[in-house]
């Protein structure tokens, strides 16, 4: 074959004046496959079958009935899909004047792949307050890191505070910089200035991951 289609994607044309050749032909039937959209049984059936995929290819699974495109090494459900924890349980307070994680079963950590763009909101919401003096303050935030190295902590750029009261409220920040396909693990913490768990609390905590465009 002496050429190729006509929309640079590399597929192998016949051209008139080219004799009939079965292995050409299924050559070009193969370059056409992998940039269709693929149709596997389930992801484990198409781990045997593409055994070295390529950037950009696009399947389907029918067990797990979703899309996926293979993105920087990864295969990366699309639409990409939005992640939702709840607290379970209170900080011990036990510390102060530092920022400190929750633990996992207190209150559960969001994963998620980033996605394409590179980027996601995540959004905190809290009822929070300390009670401790009339200056104490108390933050529910998160921090996040990854898989291949990306890292991301701000308390006052994540967080919720309040100070001698009780307040409630929800922030949504823009996470940028991620590598598409890198797992993506988003930490809930506190931190408070002073007081115990008997002036501190955090209630109906909610951490929720949208990947964004």
């Amino acid at each position: 074959m002496a050429t190729t289609d006509s929309f640079a994607q590399s597929i192998p044309a016949p051209t008139l004046s080219d004799e009939p050749n079965i292995e050409a032909l299924l050559a070009t039937i193969n370059a056409l496959t992998g940039r269709s959209v693929m149709r596997f049984a389930s992801a484990s059936a198409r781990t045997t079958a593409l055994t070295t995929p390529v950037e950009g290819m696009t399947v389907w699974l029918t067990a797990e009935r979703r899309l996926e495109i293979y993105t920087n090494g990864a295969w990366t459900v699309w639409p990409p899909q939005a992640v939702q924890t709840f607290q379970v349980s209170d900080a011990p307070y036990n510390q102060v004047q530092t920022t400190v994680d929750y633990s996992n079963s207190a209150w559960p950590r969001p994963v998620f792949t980033a996605p394409p763009s590179g980027r996601a909101f995540v959004t905190i919401s809290a009822s929070v307050s300390n009670t401790n003096t009339d200056t104490s303050t108390i933050w529910a935030a998160w921090r996040a890191t990854g898989s291949l190295g990306f890292t991301f902590t701000n308390l006052t750029r994540t967080g919720l505070s309040a100070q001698g009261k009780r307040v409630v409220a929800s922030k949504r920040t823009l996470l940028t910089g991620l590598t598409p396909g890198e797992t993506i693990t988003i930490i809930p913490q506190w931190n408070i200035s002073s007081g115990t768990s008997s002036t501190a609390e955090t209630l109906s905590g909610e951490l929720l991951v949208e990947p964004a465009p």
